[in-house]
Protein backbone atom coordinates (compact mmCIF):
# COMPACT_ATOMS: atom_id res chain seq x y z
CA UNK A 1 0.00 0.00 0.00
CA UNK A 2 2.65 2.35 0.92
CA UNK A 3 4.66 2.43 -2.95
CA UNK A 4 0.98 2.30 -4.50
CA UNK A 5 0.63 5.48 -2.66
CA UNK A 6 4.28 6.48 -3.42
CA UNK A 7 3.96 5.80 -6.79
CA UNK A 8 0.60 7.90 -7.42
CA UNK A 9 2.87 10.88 -5.62
CA UNK A 10 4.83 10.66 -7.95
CA UNK A 11 2.64 10.56 -10.71
CA UNK A 12 1.01 13.44 -10.03
CA UNK A 13 4.51 15.19 -9.78
CA UNK A 14 5.27 13.95 -13.33
CA UNK A 15 3.03 15.19 -14.55
CA UNK A 16 4.16 18.82 -14.46
CA UNK A 17 8.08 18.74 -15.22
CA UNK A 18 8.04 16.88 -18.79
CA UNK A 19 9.64 19.12 -21.06
CA UNK A 20 10.48 18.60 -25.03
CA UNK A 21 14.29 19.05 -25.88
CA UNK A 22 16.95 17.17 -27.79
CA UNK A 23 17.21 13.61 -26.76
CA UNK A 24 20.41 12.85 -25.33
CA UNK A 25 21.77 9.77 -23.62
CA UNK A 26 20.79 5.67 -23.68
CA UNK A 27 17.14 5.17 -24.77
CA UNK A 28 15.63 2.82 -21.59
CA UNK A 29 11.88 2.60 -22.97
CA UNK A 30 10.27 3.83 -26.37
CA UNK A 31 6.40 4.75 -26.10
CA UNK A 32 4.98 5.69 -29.56
CA UNK A 33 7.32 7.83 -31.28
CA UNK A 34 9.16 9.29 -27.91
CA UNK A 35 11.25 7.34 -26.20
CA UNK A 36 12.51 7.90 -22.50
CA UNK A 37 16.56 7.97 -22.21
CA UNK A 38 19.06 7.78 -19.22
CA UNK A 39 19.28 11.58 -19.04
CA UNK A 40 15.53 11.84 -19.04
CA UNK A 41 15.45 9.66 -15.72
CA UNK A 42 18.37 11.51 -14.31
CA UNK A 43 16.51 14.42 -14.84
CA UNK A 44 13.45 14.07 -13.67
CA UNK A 45 15.21 11.91 -10.73
CA UNK A 46 16.42 15.23 -9.66
CA UNK A 47 13.02 16.46 -9.95
CA UNK A 48 11.26 14.38 -7.52
CA UNK A 49 11.10 14.61 -4.00
CA UNK A 50 14.41 14.82 -1.69
CA UNK A 51 12.25 12.02 0.10
CA UNK A 52 11.92 9.97 -2.15
CA UNK A 53 15.36 10.28 -4.46
CA UNK A 54 16.99 7.50 -2.07
CA UNK A 55 13.77 4.61 -3.04
CA UNK A 56 13.76 5.98 -6.36
CA UNK A 57 17.67 4.76 -6.32
CA UNK A 58 17.15 1.21 -5.56
CA UNK A 59 16.31 -1.68 -7.58
CA UNK A 60 13.07 -1.51 -7.33
CA UNK A 61 12.06 2.10 -6.89
CA UNK A 62 14.63 2.69 -10.36
CA UNK A 63 12.14 -0.21 -11.76
CA UNK A 64 9.00 1.55 -10.37
CA UNK A 65 10.02 5.17 -11.38
CA UNK A 66 10.21 4.05 -15.44
CA UNK A 67 7.15 2.41 -14.73
CA UNK A 68 5.73 5.63 -14.20
CA UNK A 69 7.79 7.34 -16.41
CA UNK A 70 6.06 5.10 -19.48
CA UNK A 71 2.93 5.82 -18.33
CA UNK A 72 3.16 9.53 -18.53
CA UNK A 73 4.42 9.29 -21.84
CA UNK A 74 1.46 6.61 -23.03
CA UNK A 75 -0.71 9.32 -21.56
CA UNK A 76 0.86 12.17 -23.13
CA UNK A 77 0.78 10.63 -26.56
CA UNK A 78 -2.13 9.32 -26.23
CA UNK A 79 -3.55 13.38 -25.82
CA UNK A 80 -1.97 14.03 -28.96
CA UNK A 81 -3.32 11.26 -30.80
CA UNK A 82 -6.91 12.63 -29.36
CA UNK A 83 -6.01 16.00 -30.58
CA UNK A 84 -6.02 17.84 -27.19
CA UNK A 85 -3.42 20.19 -28.58
CA UNK A 86 -5.43 21.38 -31.17
CA UNK A 87 -8.33 22.79 -28.85
CA UNK A 88 -8.49 25.94 -28.51
CA UNK A 89 -8.92 26.20 -24.83
CA UNK A 90 -5.55 24.20 -24.32
CA UNK A 91 -4.08 26.54 -26.68
CA UNK A 92 -5.76 29.43 -24.85
CA UNK A 93 -4.12 27.80 -21.29
CA UNK A 94 -0.61 27.66 -23.43
CA UNK A 95 -0.24 31.19 -24.82
CA UNK A 96 -1.47 32.58 -21.26
CA UNK A 97 1.10 30.29 -19.40
CA UNK A 98 3.70 31.76 -22.07
CA UNK A 99 2.66 35.35 -21.27
CA UNK A 100 2.86 35.01 -17.51
CA UNK A 101 6.60 33.37 -18.20
CA UNK A 102 7.45 36.13 -19.97
CA UNK A 103 6.48 38.77 -17.33
CA UNK A 104 7.92 36.84 -14.86
CA UNK A 105 11.23 36.35 -15.99
CA UNK A 106 11.27 40.57 -16.83
CA UNK A 107 10.29 40.60 -13.27
CA UNK A 108 12.67 38.63 -12.00
CA UNK A 109 15.72 40.46 -14.49
CA UNK A 110 14.05 43.77 -13.42
CA UNK A 111 14.21 42.86 -9.45
CA UNK A 112 17.64 41.25 -9.73
CA UNK A 113 19.50 44.14 -11.64
CA UNK A 114 17.88 46.43 -9.39
CA UNK A 115 19.15 44.30 -5.92
CA UNK A 116 22.79 44.28 -7.54
CA UNK A 117 22.84 48.05 -8.50
CA UNK A 118 21.71 48.74 -4.94
CA UNK A 119 23.90 46.59 -3.45
CA UNK A 120 26.52 48.52 -5.25
CA UNK A 121 24.79 52.24 -4.40
CA UNK A 122 24.51 50.75 -0.74
CA UNK A 123 28.62 50.24 -0.92
CA UNK A 124 29.63 52.93 -2.73
CA UNK A 125 27.59 55.92 -1.97
CA UNK A 126 25.17 55.72 1.10
CA UNK A 127 27.25 53.86 3.48
CA UNK A 128 28.01 55.78 6.80
CA UNK A 129 31.63 55.86 8.09
CA UNK A 130 32.76 55.80 11.45
CA UNK A 131 33.75 59.30 11.42
CA UNK A 132 30.09 61.11 10.08
CA UNK A 133 28.20 58.57 12.38
CA UNK A 134 30.23 60.15 15.59
CA UNK A 135 30.12 63.61 14.28
CA UNK A 136 26.19 63.19 13.91
CA UNK A 137 26.04 61.89 17.78
CA UNK A 138 27.90 64.77 19.20
CA UNK A 139 25.87 67.28 17.24
CA UNK A 140 22.97 65.76 18.35
CA UNK A 141 23.72 64.33 21.72
CA UNK A 142 20.67 65.44 23.41
CA UNK A 143 18.44 63.37 21.03
CA UNK A 144 20.18 60.56 22.77
CA UNK A 145 21.10 61.46 26.13
CA UNK A 146 17.75 63.58 26.62
CA UNK A 147 15.17 61.69 24.55
CA UNK A 148 11.80 62.82 23.48
CA UNK A 149 9.30 61.83 22.08
CA UNK A 150 6.20 63.60 20.03
CA UNK A 151 2.91 62.84 19.22
CA UNK A 152 1.43 64.99 16.71
CA UNK A 153 -1.46 65.39 14.08
CA UNK A 154 -0.82 67.02 10.63
CA UNK A 155 -2.86 67.84 7.18
CA UNK A 156 -1.32 66.72 4.45
CA UNK A 157 -2.36 68.07 1.05
CA UNK A 158 -0.66 68.40 -2.27
CA UNK A 159 -1.23 71.75 -3.51
CA UNK A 160 -0.48 75.57 -1.71
CA UNK A 161 -4.34 76.53 -2.54
CA UNK A 162 -5.49 73.44 -0.75
CA UNK A 163 -3.01 74.00 2.05
CA UNK A 164 -4.26 77.87 2.48
CA UNK A 165 -7.77 76.68 2.39
CA UNK A 166 -7.19 74.23 5.11
CA UNK A 167 -5.77 76.53 7.19
CA UNK A 168 -7.70 79.44 6.96
CA UNK A 169 -10.76 76.69 7.93
CA UNK A 170 -9.10 76.04 11.20
CA UNK A 171 -8.76 79.80 11.54
CA UNK A 172 -12.05 80.21 11.53
CA UNK A 173 -12.79 77.38 14.16
CA UNK A 174 -13.44 74.55 12.50
CA UNK A 175 -11.77 71.49 14.45
CA UNK A 176 -7.97 69.98 13.14
CA UNK A 177 -9.56 66.76 13.45
CA UNK A 178 -12.45 67.13 11.12
CA UNK A 179 -10.13 69.67 8.77
CA UNK A 180 -8.24 66.51 8.68
CA UNK A 181 -10.61 64.05 8.00
CA UNK A 182 -12.38 65.50 5.23
CA UNK A 183 -8.60 67.24 3.34
CA UNK A 184 -5.81 65.28 4.20
CA UNK A 185 -4.23 62.97 1.72
CA UNK A 186 -2.92 60.88 4.54
CA UNK A 187 -5.74 58.35 5.02
CA UNK A 188 -4.21 56.42 7.61
CA UNK A 189 -3.56 59.37 9.80
CA UNK A 190 -7.15 61.23 8.67
CA UNK A 191 -9.22 58.57 10.20
CA UNK A 192 -7.15 59.65 13.66
CA UNK A 193 -8.32 63.29 12.59
CA UNK A 194 -4.28 63.36 11.41
CA UNK A 195 -2.79 62.21 14.19
CA UNK A 196 0.97 60.16 13.87
CA UNK A 197 3.60 59.25 16.74
CA UNK A 198 5.21 58.95 18.94
CA UNK A 199 7.69 59.39 17.21
CA UNK A 200 11.65 60.45 18.10
CA UNK A 201 13.75 63.03 16.19
CA UNK A 202 15.45 61.36 13.19
CA UNK A 203 12.22 58.82 12.23
CA UNK A 204 10.44 61.77 10.06
CA UNK A 205 11.84 63.40 7.67
CA UNK A 206 13.78 66.84 8.02
CA UNK A 207 11.66 69.82 7.20
CA UNK A 208 8.72 68.28 9.33
CA UNK A 209 10.86 67.37 12.24
CA UNK A 210 12.09 70.95 12.18
CA UNK A 211 8.94 72.56 12.40
CA UNK A 212 7.36 69.47 15.22
CA UNK A 213 9.59 69.42 17.63
CA UNK A 214 9.99 73.63 17.70
CA UNK A 215 5.81 73.87 18.48
CA UNK A 216 4.38 74.42 22.00
CA UNK A 217 1.83 71.52 22.73
CA UNK A 218 -1.70 72.78 21.24
CA UNK A 219 0.36 75.06 18.94
CA UNK A 220 -0.54 74.79 14.79
CA UNK A 221 1.86 75.71 12.66
CA UNK A 222 2.13 77.56 9.41
CA UNK A 223 2.22 75.57 6.31
CA UNK A 224 5.52 73.21 6.02
CA UNK A 225 6.48 71.92 2.87
CA UNK A 226 8.28 68.30 2.57
CA UNK A 227 9.06 66.33 -0.25
CA UNK A 228 5.57 64.25 -0.14
CA UNK A 229 3.03 67.92 0.12
CA UNK A 230 2.34 70.60 2.27
CA UNK A 231 1.48 70.33 5.74
CA UNK A 232 -0.51 71.62 8.63
CA UNK A 233 1.00 70.47 11.83
CA UNK A 234 -0.37 71.04 15.24
CA UNK A 235 2.07 69.33 18.58
CA UNK A 236 -0.38 66.74 20.50
CA UNK A 237 2.11 65.91 23.40
CA UNK A 238 5.97 65.62 24.43
CA UNK A 239 7.09 62.98 26.46
CA UNK A 240 11.15 62.54 28.33
CA UNK A 241 11.91 59.16 27.60
CA UNK A 242 15.39 57.44 28.95
CA UNK A 243 18.70 57.38 27.84
CA UNK A 244 19.42 55.60 24.98
CA UNK A 245 23.21 54.34 25.52
CA UNK A 246 25.68 55.26 22.76
CA UNK A 247 26.11 51.88 20.88
CA UNK A 248 22.38 51.76 20.50
CA UNK A 249 22.12 55.79 19.48
CA UNK A 250 25.16 54.98 16.76
CA UNK A 251 23.06 51.93 15.37
CA UNK A 252 20.49 54.50 14.83
CA UNK A 253 22.19 56.98 13.60
CA UNK A 254 23.89 55.05 10.88
CA UNK A 255 20.91 54.20 9.62
CA UNK A 256 19.34 57.73 10.02
CA UNK A 257 22.51 58.81 7.67
CA UNK A 258 21.95 56.59 5.14
CA UNK A 259 18.29 57.18 4.73
CA UNK A 260 19.64 60.68 4.49
CA UNK A 261 22.33 60.01 1.42
CA UNK A 262 19.92 57.43 -0.32
CA UNK A 263 17.20 60.08 -0.36
CA UNK A 264 19.83 62.81 -2.06
CA UNK A 265 21.00 60.36 -4.24
CA UNK A 266 17.29 59.35 -5.28
CA UNK A 267 16.32 63.20 -5.92
CA UNK A 268 19.70 63.71 -8.06
CA UNK A 269 19.17 60.63 -10.08
CA UNK A 270 15.85 62.04 -10.90
CA UNK A 271 17.01 65.38 -12.04
CA UNK A 272 19.61 63.57 -14.12
CA UNK A 273 17.79 61.55 -15.98
CA UNK A 274 14.69 64.49 -16.22
CA UNK A 275 11.46 62.51 -13.93
CA UNK A 276 8.09 63.92 -14.32
CA UNK A 277 4.89 62.60 -12.89
CA UNK A 278 1.60 63.49 -13.88
CA UNK A 279 -0.40 62.74 -10.75
CA UNK A 280 -3.07 63.75 -12.07
CA UNK A 281 -3.14 61.14 -14.39
CA UNK A 282 -4.23 58.78 -11.10
CA UNK A 283 -7.33 60.82 -10.01
CA UNK A 284 -9.77 58.66 -11.55
CA UNK A 285 -7.92 55.32 -11.35
CA UNK A 286 -8.16 52.47 -8.58
CA UNK A 287 -5.62 50.32 -9.95
CA UNK A 288 -8.37 47.03 -10.10
CA UNK A 289 -10.46 47.37 -12.50
CA UNK A 290 -13.31 46.71 -10.46
CA UNK A 291 -15.51 49.41 -8.30
CA UNK A 292 -13.69 51.39 -5.79
CA UNK A 293 -14.56 50.44 -2.21
CA UNK A 294 -11.71 51.86 -0.20
CA UNK A 295 -14.11 53.62 1.96
CA UNK A 296 -15.19 50.32 3.26
CA UNK A 297 -11.79 48.66 3.74
CA UNK A 298 -9.54 49.69 6.44
CA UNK A 299 -6.66 51.05 5.16
CA UNK A 300 -2.85 50.17 5.30
CA UNK A 301 -0.29 51.53 7.83
CA UNK A 302 1.53 53.93 5.66
CA UNK A 303 2.43 57.21 7.09
CA UNK A 304 4.07 58.44 3.80
CA UNK A 305 6.26 61.17 5.09
CA UNK A 306 8.47 59.27 7.07
CA UNK A 307 12.09 58.71 5.99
Amino acid sequence: MKVCKLAALLFCCMLVLGACKEKKGEVIAKVGNDSITTEDFSERLMSAPPAYQAYINTEPGKKQFIDLLVREKLILESAKQAGINNRTEYKDSIDSFKAEQKKQLKDYEDGLMIEMYLKDVQENVITASEDEINKYYEEHKEDFTNPTAVIAKHILVPTREEAEIAFERINKGESFDKVAQEMSTDKVSALRGGQIGPFRRGELVKEFEEVVFNLKTGEISDIVETPFGLHIITKVSEEKLQPIPEDVAKAEIKGIIEKTKFEKWFEDTKKKLNVSVDYSKLDNMNGTGVEDTTDMQEEPELEEFQN
